[in-house]
């Protein structure tokens, strides 16, 4: 008798920090489609995003003590460590070879969905896992055509309203954190001097 499908949640970014709207997100997805686990994978570079993101190090260590507390919810860092530009798809093709009885779902939000096309191999993936979209506020779907296993599985709740970049430049301007993120995680990046030098207008 074969044993029971592992499924495998995805979500992909840069964690510059990781906050807890990552983290709910990352729950509601495991709770909603039953996901066996959901792995956090940062990237090295965005392709789509020309910022240089925080040192691996720093956004791993973040990441780690976050996923301390959250059973469930795991940390995978072969994006980071392969450096560069990030492509989904070669990623991917890593994992279905690892994990040969696994279905994956990669995780992304509705920005992402419009911008599709111009991923890295975009028919391809399709092939290669399931999507969990989530919406994004403000965005509403593409407009057709796109590609409809896209929007197959939608993740409308619970979601936080938080931005990596807010918290950056809140810490720029040396002002008390006012977005929801674990003490650890905050006085880890206060120690190691993140973002203190980031362009407010970022």
């Amino acid at each position: 008798m074969s044993g029971k499908l592992r499924n495998i949640g995805l979500l992909g970014g840069s964690f510059d920090p990781v906050h807890a709207g990552h983290l709910a997100l990352a729950r509601a997805a495991r709770e909603t489609f039953g996901l066996d686990e959901v792995r956090l994978m940062p990237c090295a570079q965005q392709a789509l995003k020309d910022r240089r993101p925080a040192p691996a190090e720093d956004r791993c260590a973040m990441l780690r003590l976050a996923l301390a507390r959250e059973p469930g919810l795991t940390l995978d860092c072969r994006e980071l460590f392969r450096g560069g530009r990030t492509h989904t798809y070669d990623t991917l093709l890593e994992l279905r070879s690892e994990l040969p009885g696994a279905r994956l779902w990669f995780i992304l939000g509705m920005d992402s969905v419009r911008d599709f096309a111009r991923w890295y191999r975009p028919k391809e993936l399709l092939e290669l896992c399931a999507f969990i979209a989530f919406d994004r506020p403000g965005l509403s779907p593409p407009e057709p055509p796109f590609d409809a296993r896209l929007l197959a599985h939608r993740l409308r709740g619970p979601l936080l309203d938080i931005s990596s970049s807010d918290i950056r430049r809140t810490v720029a301007a040396q002002s008390a954190i006012r977005y929801p993120m674990g003490d650890l995680e905050e006085r880890y990046l206060k120690d190691r001097h993140l973002y203190m030098k980031e362009p407010l207008s970022q």
